[in-house]
C-alpha cells in the first residue's frame, strides 16, 4: 500500500532532495565544470556520503584549498587536495599548514614525515600535527630528528595524554640539552674558577710550581670537558666556544714574586660567601625539589666538601681570624643538616605520594571496614610524619604539609565513622523491635523479611556495637525459624494446588488473551505467599515456574509475533512521515497540483491508518510529526479551497446579476457560458461546500438558459408564421396568374388562413394586405368582363 503514496511523490532527483541518494544522482549528472556547485555541496551538505560525492568530483585546487577552513571536513579535502596537488599548484597553497599537517599524516616513510613536519613554521602548529599522526613510528621519527629545545618543549607538551613513548623521547632530549646546557655553564664557572686560580698563583708560594702544575692538569682536562660538551650541544644549534682563545688565556707561568704581606679577610671572605651561598641553595632545593633531587643534593655535597679543602688550605698558609673561622664552621654545620633534611625528605617522598594517592576511606565501604581503614591509614600517615625528623628553622616541604592535611582528614572521617556506626546500631536496634513486633503478632511473612533485612545491617556493624545485641538476636532469630517454619506447614498445600493448576493450563491452554491473564493471576497468588522458606518450597517454586513459562509459551509466541506487527507498522509509518516530510519541503506550492495534494493526503491518511496497531511509546513522536505534517498539508490546501470558495461564490453572485439584468436573452446566456468556463478553471472545493454553490450556479444558468430557449422558441414560432405567410402570398399570386375561376370566396378563404397565423410582422402583413386586394380586384375585373 505504501508504494501507492511513494508513486505519487516521485520527483526527478535534485539538489535540493530530501533523500540523500537522490541528492548523489542529480550530483553525478552535473558537467565536470560545476565545480562551484561541487564545493558548495561538500560544504553545505549534512550527508557523509553526498559530501564524499561531490569531493570526488573536485578538481579545483583553489576551491580545495578554501574548503581546508571547514573544521570538521579540512583533512578529507586536505587529502584531495594533496592527490591533485603538481608543479604548477600556487606556493600560497602549497605551504598551507593545514595542507602540511595532512601531508605529514598522510606520510607512510620516515624521512617524507620529517620533510613534512619541518615545513609546518609555527611550533605550537607543527607539535600538534606530529602528535595527532595516526602512526606512532612516524611520531617518533619526527621527534628522533628533532634538536632544536623550542620544538622539542612543544612536542612534549602536545603528546601529553596522547602518546607516552613520544613524551618520553622529547623529554628525553631536551635532558640532554639541559644537562649539557647544565654542564656548559658549570664549565664556564670552572673556566673562571681555574682562570682565578691560576690568577692568584704567586711567585713567593714556596708551593708555586706544585700547584702551578696541578693547575695546568685540571685546565687541559677542562679544555678537553669543554670540547665534548660543545660537540654534544652542537646538534641543537649552539654555537661552540673557541677552544683555542680558551687556552690562550690561561697566564704563562711567572717568576715568583717578592715576599708580600697577605690579607686574610681578602683571603677567607670569599670562602665564606660560598659556604652561605650552598646554604641558600639547599634551603632553595628543600622548597622547590628538581626532578633529580638526590643528584642536586650529591652536586651541594661535593662542594661544600671542596669548599671545605680549601678553607683548610688556605688556613694553612695564614690562619683566619676566629670569628670568621666561627662563621664558617657555622655556615658548614647548616649545609650538612639542611642537606641531610633534604635527603631525608626526598626518601621520604615516594611512599608518601603512594598514601596520598589512595584518598580518605569514604562511606562507599561497610562502617568496620571504613574504621579499620581509616586507623592502618593514620597510623601510616603519623610514621611518615615521624621519618621527616624536620627541624623548626627550615619551611615543610609540600608532601609534609598534605600530610597533615590528611591526618585531619582522617580525623574528621573517623568523626563520620564513628556517627555512622552508632546510627546503624540505632537502625539494627529499630529493625530488632520490628521483628520482634511481626514475631509477636504472629506475621511470619513480614517477620522473615524484616529479619533478612536486620541481618544485612548487622553484616556492617562493628562486633563490639554488635556484641550486646548478640543475645536477642540469637532468640528472635530462633522465634522466626519457628513462625517460618509454622508457615511452610500452613502454605505448602496452596503452593501445590497452585503448581497444578498452572500444569493444567500448559497441558491445555486457553484462548491466548484467557491464557495470558490466567498465568499472570496465579503468578500473582503464588508471590503472595512470600518468599519460600524450606527446600520443598523452593523445588514447588523451581516446579511453578518450570510450569509457568510452559504455559505462557504460546503466548510468548502470539505477543512476539505482534511485536513484530507493530514494529513493521512503525517503520511504514516512519515512512510515510519521511515522505511527507520531503513532499512539504520541495513540492513547488506557488504552482502546486491542488487536486494532487488534496489525493496525497488522503492516500497518506489512508495508508497511515491500515498500518495499525504500532507501539504506544514508541509511535507517539511518529503520530506527533505525522499530525503536525497532514495539519500543515491541510493548512496549505484550505488556504486554496478558501480562495477557490470565494472565487465560486463570487461566480456565483454574478450569474444571480446577469440573470437579473435587462440585457437580452442571448446576451445573458454568453455571459452565462463565460461564467461557466470560469468556474471549470477553478481549483479544488470541498465537496459538501462545492455541491452546494454549484446547485445554486446551476439554478442561476438553468434560469437564464430557460429564458434564452423561451425567447429562441418565440423567435422560431415566428420564423414559421412568417414562411407560412409568405408560402400562402406565393400560392395566392400563383393562382391570380394561372387560375380564370378565381372569386372573392376563394380570395375569401385565402384572407382566413392568413387570419389562422395569427399577427404577422408589418412587412409581411403589408404584403399580405397587397396580395389579397390584388387577387380581389383580378376576381371583381374577371366577373365584370364576363358579365
Amino acid at each position: 500500500m505504501f508504494r501507492n503514496l511513494l508513486d505519487l511523490l516521485k520527483r526527478k532527483p535534485r539538489l535540493d532532495a530530501g533523500d540523500p541518494e537522490q541528492r548523489i544522482q542529480a550530483l553525478t549528472a552535473l558537467p565536470a565544470g560545476a565545480q562551484d556547485e561541487f564545493a558548495r555541496l561538500y560544504r553545505e551538505d549534512a550527508d557523509e556520503n553526498v559530501r564524499a560525492a561531490a569531493l570526488d568530483r573536485l578538481t579545483s585546487t583553489e576551491l580545495l584549498a578554501g574548503l581546508l577552513d571547514l573544521p570538521a571536513r579540512a583533512e578529507q579535502a586536505a587529502a584531495r587536495l594533496l592527490a591533485l596537488i603538481d608543479d604548477d599548484t600556487p606556493e600560497a597553497v602549497r605551504s598551507d599548514p593545514r595542507l602540511l599537517r595532512a601531508a605529514l599524516h598522510g606520510a607512510e616513510q620516515a624521512e617524507d614525515a620529517v620533510r613534512a613536519a619541518a615545513r609546518i613554521a609555527d611550533l605550537p602548529t607543527r607539535a600538534m600535527a606530529v602528535a595527532r599522526h595516526p602512526k606512532a613510528t612516524m611520531r617518533l621519527a619526527v621527534v628522533d630528528a628533532t634538536w632544536a629545545p623550542a620544538a622539542l618543549a612543544e612536542f612534549e607538551k602536545a603528546a601529553r595524554d596522547r602518546d607516552k613513548n613520544m613524551v618520553r623521547a622529547a623529554k628525553d632530549r631536551l635532558a640532554q640539552f639541559r644537562t649539557a646546557s647544565t654542564k656548559r655553564e658549570a664549565e664556564d664557572a670552572e673556566t673562571d674558577k681555574l682562570l682565578a686560580a691560576a690568577a692568584k698563583l704567586r711567585d713567593e708560594d714556596p708551593h708555586y710550581d706544585a700547584r702551578r702544575d696541578a693547575l695546568e692538569r685540571d685546565w687541559r682536562a677542562h679544555i678537553e670537558a669543554v670540547a665534548a660538551t660543545d660537540a654534544t650541544l652542537a646538534p641543537f644549534g649552539v654555537v661552540a666556544r673557541d677552544i683555542e682563545a680558551l687556552r690562550r688565556r690561561f697566564p704563562a707561568r711567572r717568576q715568583p714574586p717578592k715576599p708580600v704581606e697577605r690579607d686574610t679577610e681578602a683571603d677567607f671572605a670569599p670562602l665564606l660567601a660560598e659556604a652561605q651561598g650552598l646554604c641558600e641553595a639547599v634551603a632553595k632545593l628543600i622548597a622547590d625539589p628538581p626532578a633529580q633531587t638526590e643528584a642536586a643534593l650529591a652536586a651541594l655535597k661535593a662542594a661544600g666538601e671542596a669548599l671545605a679543602g680549601k678553607w683548610s688550605e688556605t688556613a694553612d698558609r695564614k690562619p683566619p681570624d676566629e670569628d670568621m673561622s666561627a662563621d664558617f664552621r657555622a655556615a658548614m654545620a647548616t649545609l650538612a643538616e639542611h642537606a641531610d633534611c633534604a635527603a631525608n625528605a626526598a626518601s621520604v617522598a615516594d611512599a608518601a605520594a603512594e598514601l596520598l594517592a589512595q584518598g580518605v576511606p569514604g562511606d562507599d565501604m561497610p562502617a568496620d571496614a571504613q574504621r579499620r581503614a581509616i586507623e592502618r591509614q593514620s597510623k601510616a600517615v603519623r610514621r611518615l610524619r615521624e621519618r621527616y625528623r624536620w627541624p623548626e628553622s627550615l619551611p615543610r616541604p609540600a608532601a609534609m604539609e598534605r600530610l597533615a592535611e590528611r591526618e585531619q582528614d582522617l580525623a574528621a572521617a573517623a568523626t563520620g565513622c564513628e556517627a555512622r556506626i552508632e546510627s546503624l546500631a540505632e537502625q539494627v536496634a529499630a529493625a530488632l523491635a520490628a521483628v520482634r513486633e511481626s514475631v509477636d503478632e504472629g506475621a511470619a511473612h513480614e517477620a522473615v523479611e524484616r529479619d533478612r533485612r536486620l541481618r544485612d545491617l548487622v553484616k556492617d556493624l562493628p562486633k563490639a556495637a554488635l556484641q550486646p545485641l548478640s543475645a536477642d538476636l540469637a532468640e528472635l532469630g530462633a522465634r522466626v525459624r519457628e513462625l517460618r517454619d509454622w508457615r511452610a506447614y500452613a502454605e505448602t498445600p496452596r503452593r501445590q494446588a497452585l503448581c497444578d493448576e498452572i500444569e493444567k493450563l500448559a497441558e491445555t491452554p486457553l484462548e491466548v488473551h484467557e491464557q495470558a491473564e490466567a498465568v499472570k493471576a496465579l503468578r500473582a497468588e503464588w508471590n503472595g505467599l512470600g518468599v519460600p522458606d524450606t527446600r520443598k518450597d523452593r523445588e514447588l517454586k523451581r516446579q511453578f515456574d518450570r510450569a509457568a513459562e510452559r504455559a505462557f509459551e504460546p503466548c510468548r509466541s502470539y505477543f512476539k509475533e505482534q511485536a513484530k506487527q507493530r514494529t513493521y507498522n512503525l517503520e511504514q509509518r516512519q515512512a510515510i512521515v519521511a515522505a511527507l516530510e520531503d513532499f512539504l519541503e520541495h513540492n513547488d506550492w506557488q504552482h502546486a497540483d491542488w487536486r494532487g495534494v488534496d489525493k496525497v493526503l488522503r492516500q497518506a491518511r489512508s495508508e497511515w491508518r491500515q498500518f495499525h496497531p504500532v507501539d504506544r511509546r514508541a509511535g507517539r513522536e511518529t503520530t506527533v510529526r505525522f499530525e503536525d505534517l497532514a495539519e500543515r498539508i491541510h493548512g496549505l490546501l484550505k488556504e486554496e479551497w478558501d480562495r477557490n470558495l470565494a472565487h465560486k461564490t463570487q461566480i456565483v453572485e454574478e450569474a444571480g446579476g446577469v440573470r437579473e439584468s435587462g440585457a437580452p436573452a442571448t446576451d445573458k446566456a454568453e455571459s452565462i457560458k463565460a461564467l461557466q468556463r470560469r468556474w471549470k478553471a477553478v481549483g479544488p472545493v470541498p465537496r459538501r461546500a462545492d455541491q452546494r454553490l454549484w446547485k445554486q450556479f446551476r439554478a442561476e444558468c438553468d434560469a437564464v438558459f430557460d429564458a434564452r430557449n423561451e425567447v429562441r422558441d418565440r423567435h422560431q414560432q415566428r420564423r414559421r408564421t412568417v414562411d407560412d405567410a409568405q408560402a400562402l402570398i406565393a400560392e395566392l399570386e400563383r393562382r391570380v396568374d394561372i387560375d380564370p375561376g378565381l372569386d372573392r370566396y376563394t380570395i375569401a378563404d385565402y384572407q382566413r388562413r392568413f387570419d389562422e397565423l395569427g399577427e404577422l410582422p408589418k412587412d409581411i402583413q403589408r404584403q399580405t394586405d397587397e396580395a389579397l386586394r390584388e387577387a380581389d380586384r383580378v376576381a371583381v375585373q374577371r366577373q365584370s368582363g364576363s358579365g
